[in-house]
């Protein structure tokens, strides 16, 4: 049966990576203060899709350029607790996050476990602190309809990074590069499912 998807909050890049770890980390990651992104940078490859953060490990969602250099990383959950990050260009653009949550699994990269006792999942700019005057500014995820547009507004919190309530438990990562739908629709796709 096929997995019914919600939206639950949005982050914009820059052409930074995105870290998605416990909210227990949160005060290992010192991205900017400690210029643990600068260090991180070298290392980026689409091979890597964890980087160890205090006692654990944070999931990379390292964005696409060939997407789009700046723009929206959708997140998303599922009825069965997956959780799903999509970057997207296309003139239709909700068909497009639409078809990306459906496109099935099977051929994708598969990538790190990323295990989140304490019930919070974070999603950070890895060139941001975890916690603090430099620290990233999280929000409580909000269900809502799916985006219809990528246009960025005015008034849009693009400081802002959804944080989630899960069960206490572990996520494995998969990876779904740029894949073109049709000559104006491309998306990149990162698949967070419960292990165990």
């Amino acid at each position: 049966m096929p997995r019914t998807w919600t939206h639950v909050g949005r982050c914009w890049t820059n052409g930074e990576p995105f870290l998605a770890l416990d909210g227990e980390l949160l005060p290992s990651w010192r991205g900017l203060t400690d210029e643990a992104y600068e260090a991180l940078v070298p290392l980026l490859d689409y091979s890597l899709t964890g980087v160890p953060v205090g006692a654990g490990t944070a999931a990379l969602v390292l964005t696409d350029p060939e997407i789009g250099d700046e723009g929206w990383l959708e997140v998303f959950r599922a009825d069965d607790g997956s959780i799903a990050v999509v970057q997207a260009s296309a003139g239709d653009y909700r068909g497009t996050l639409d078809a990306a949550l459906a496109f099935p699994a099977g051929d994708e990269q598969v990538g790190d476990v990323v295990t989140v006792p304490s019930g919070r999942l974070a999603f950070i700019s890895a060139a941001l602190d975890g916690t603090g005057e430099d620290g990233a500014f999280l929000l409580p995820e909000s269900p809502g309809p799916t985006p219809d547009s990528d246009v960025l507004d005015d008034g849009a919190a693009t400081d802002a990074s959804p944080l989630l309530v899960v069960p206490p438990g572990a996520f494995r990562l998969s990876v779904r590069w740029r894949t073109e739908l049709y000559e104006d629709a491309v998306f990149a796709r990162w698949l967070f499912t419960r292990e165990g």
